[in-house]
């Protein structure tokens, strides 16, 4: 299993002599935690996923994913108690959703979501609980919610929120008080606030900041004593500083920095 380092790094570099080896980034996890699973360079396996002690005998290949020199290019790791959940590409199914314990049998792909070699491509990999909620394209819908608690069976779309091909996109999962806040589009409001308890009865539009099908484009998403800090416009202020609590009554503007429709941001 890989071991949870108390680090507040948030990158490191490390080199190999005998075997080429290169960690190309180190990852922030969940709480602050710096797990000793990584990504890294060697020319006899490409970018693969790794593990470390912080010793030169404990430092050794997890999986090759896509085997011989070809890269499997692990990225987005996020952790729970017992796992780390991570895209990468097995160089048959595309970029999916993979798992690792730490171990090489521990360590497989949770989900085909686009059948096939062209791969989901999931993005935004965030933990919500028991869940592993992610933005991915199964090829059909486009690119929307999906959560997972870590099998095959148990990996679904949660909400067409753009119904159609097209797809929502949605970005910027950030956690607050139990649920996921993100940016989503459903095609009638325009790209909005949204918020998901992983269930499709509880993923709903938050609030329509910039009223119609305007977009109020809500980024730069940062969590702070239980509320969301974000940039979004309305239809009489330009881009400024917003909060929200996951509730239309607890999302309003913090303050109209720069006076009038001029942007603060």
């Amino acid at each position: 299993m890989c071991r949870f380092l108390s680090l507040l790094l948030i990158s490191f570099l490390v080199i190999g002599v005998a075997s080429g080896f290169r960690v190309s980034q180190g990852k922030i996890l969940q709480n602050g935690f710096l797990a000793s699973c990584f990504r890294g360079y060697s020319a006899a396996w490409g970018q693969e996923l790794w593990r470390s002690d912080g010793t030169s005998e404990g430092t050794a290949l997890i999986r090759d994913i896509n085997p011989g020199s070809n890269s499997g290019q692990p990225y987005q790791f996020r952790a729970t108690d017992e796992l780390i959940y991570f895209g990468a590409d097995d160089g048959s199914h595309g970029f999916e959703l993979w798992r690792s314990d730490g171990s090489a049998t521990g360590t497989q792909m949770v989900a085909d979501i686009n059948d096939g070699p062209a791969g989901s491509f999931p993005a935004g990999i965030t933990i919500l609980d028991k869940l592993v909620c992610f933005g991915a394209d199964d090829g059909s819908a486009g690119r929307e919610l999906w959560c997972s608690a870590g099998t095959a069976n148990d990996t679904r779309m949660i909400l067409d929120i753009y119904p159609g091909s097209k797809g929502s996109n949605p970005r910027y999962f950030t956690e607050v008080d139990g649920v996921l806040l993100f940016e989503a589009d459903d095609g009638i409001h325009g790209r909005e606030l949204w918020r998901t308890d992983g269930t499709p009865e509880g993923t709903m539009l938050v609030y329509d900041i910039y009223a119609g099908s305007d977009n109020s484009w809500p980024s730069n998403f940062s969590k702070t004593n239980g509320i969301l800090l974000f940039r979004a416009t309305d239809s009489m202020h330009g881009r400024e500083l917003w909060r929200s609590d996951g509730t239309p009554e607890g999302t309003y503007m913090v303050r109209d920095l720069n006076k009038g429709v001029k942007s603060a941001f």
